[in-house]
């Protein structure tokens, strides 16, 4: 079987990563071709995915650009030749879903966030194009019954596939340390409170800086740890000198090292303001680090309060630093339950179980056929 990933770019985001795990392991696990196509350019996962032995694509969207898109990725069927198209998130779907109808060939939608916003002024339109997948995957319940409501789309036809990690490459990780960027001042006995996301509004790093400020007012010895890169960067390092947090607050950017700045975390934050269901909240429960976060999208699915981790309100940094505090005077009740959290996700959000659901939707559309 053949399958192509259709994606909007290959930028760090959330989506783009799990769309590359799992064409990853679909390759190693015996799918016999992978491929991956990106409608505008590749992005800073090309080298990963490449190195991976993954084909990458740019179709591009043309002069006349949705049409233009269509006709580029028929082109690129063609040629392909796949068994299953399989889309990621809207854009990619209203250019692909057409094309690869148009030639007969199946497709498999996966709705990875709850936001329902293009084509809102044709609420017709959008079912017809969402219509158009023999098979809808949300990747939790809760995105999946927001996407029924917001789309038309009868919640009886939306399958739930959740999201899945290779857990393996998070347990046990090497914690990252001198020698890497920004780790140089980070001694062995100073708490590191940290996240990891594209520096996007939706992930609210503001209420992380916030938090961390009225935290390290109080105790000196601990550190904030931002991995990743976006739109938010430089609003991020203006509030650092505004909070005076010169020196405290590391930012190294895109990295491939996450498993070990995940490892070097204490306490892995996000207060995000919505959420599909969260990779990094998976990675830090895998790699045993205690998890604050807002129960917002599917994250209630991961993490159940006061057992596998602890919720903190929207917006609210007093919350989120009173949670910091605590863990600071009593570490030991936030591991116990970060050791519940790792047992869930290997139980619950691997990779292989992730993988093996995608293949029976894939065998089940393919044999089908095209729907009328």
């Amino acid at each position: 079987m053949k399958i192509v990933h259709v994606l909007r770019s290959l930028e760090f985001g959330g989506a783009e990563k799990l769309v590359l795990e799992l064409a990853r392991r679909q390759r190693e696990s015996g799918i016999s071709s992978v491929g991956l196509a990106c409608l505008n350019g590749g992005g800073i996962l090309m080298d990963e995915a490449l190195s991976a032995g993954l084909p990458v694509t740019v179709t591009g969207t043309g002069p006349i650009r949705y049409l233009s898109g269509i006709r580029n990725l028929v082109r690129y069927f063609r040629e392909a030749r796949p068994d299953v198209v399989h889309t990621h998130n809207f854009l990619s779907h209203v250019h692909a879903a057409p094309a690869a109808r148009m030639l007969g060939i199946p497709v498999v939608h996966t709705k990875h966030g709850r936001a329902v916003s293009s084509f809102g002024w044709s609420p017709h339109l959008r079912r017809y194009l969402y219509g158009l997948a023999d098979a809808i995957v949300a990747v939790s319940e809760e995105t999946g019954d927001i996407f029924s409501k917001r789309s038309g789309i009868e919640r009886s036809g939306i399958k739930v596939v959740y999201n899945g990690i290779d857990t393996s490459r998070y347990a046990g990780a090497v914690p990252a340390g001198p020698g890497m960027p920004g780790m140089d001042g980070i001694g062995s006995e100073t708490i590191v409170f940290g996240c990891v996301s594209r520096l996007d509004p939706v992930k609210d790093h503001p209420t992380i800086i916030r938090a961390f400020a009225e935290t390290a007012a109080e105790h000196r010895d601990c550190a904030l740890l931002i991995v990743g890169d976006g739109p938010e960067r430089g609003r991020i390092e203006r509030m650092i000198p505004e909070y005076s947090l010169q020196g405290r607050v590391i930012m190294p950017g895109f990295t491939a090292e996450v498993p070990r700045y995940i490892a070097a975390m204490s306490m892995f934050l996000q207060p995000s303001l919505d959420e599909g269901l969260s990779l990094t909240i998976l990675e830090a429960a895998a790699s045993g680090v205690p998890v604050a976060v807002t129960p917002v999208g599917g994250t209630p699915e991961i993490v159940e309060h006061g057992v596998t981790g602890t919720f903190v309100d929207v917006g609210d940094w007093r919350g989120l630093s009173t949670v910091m505090s605590g863990f600071i005077r009593s570490p030991e009740h936030y591991r116990k339950m970060a050791e519940k959290a790792r047992e869930r996700v290997e139980e619950r959000f691997s990779l292989k179980s992730m993988e093996s659901a995608y293949r029976l939707i894939y065998e089940e559309v393919a044999g089908k056929g095209r729907k009328d």
